[in-house]
């Protein structure tokens, strides 16, 4: 698994003809990692997994960005703000 820290088999619910492309809507039914991508608590780290994702409007591949806060304190916020 070298070359895949990160796996998730899922099962394809639908497939949606959008013009040239298809869109697939699937369900996650099993996870596997590496130790290499674990957290101290076991959990999954997505900074060690480092995934990408191509951008095709602009053809360019983009990295996740940093981590911002816990859902629930950041979520909070952007109400206030919001308001």
């Amino acid at each position: 698994m070298a070359e895949f820290p990160l796996v998730l088999e899922c099962r394809l619910l639908h497939a949606l003809e959008l013009g040239l492309h298809t869109r697939f809507i699937g369900e996650i039914v099993d996870v596997k990692a590496e130790e290499s991508v674990l957290g101290e608590d076991r959990s999954l780290d997505i900074e060690r997994v480092d995934p990408f994702f191509y951008i095709p409007t602009k053809r360019i591949y983009h990295r996740i960005g940093p981590y911002l806060e816990k859902a629930h304190s950041i979520g909070a916020d952007l109400r206030k703000a919001g308001t």
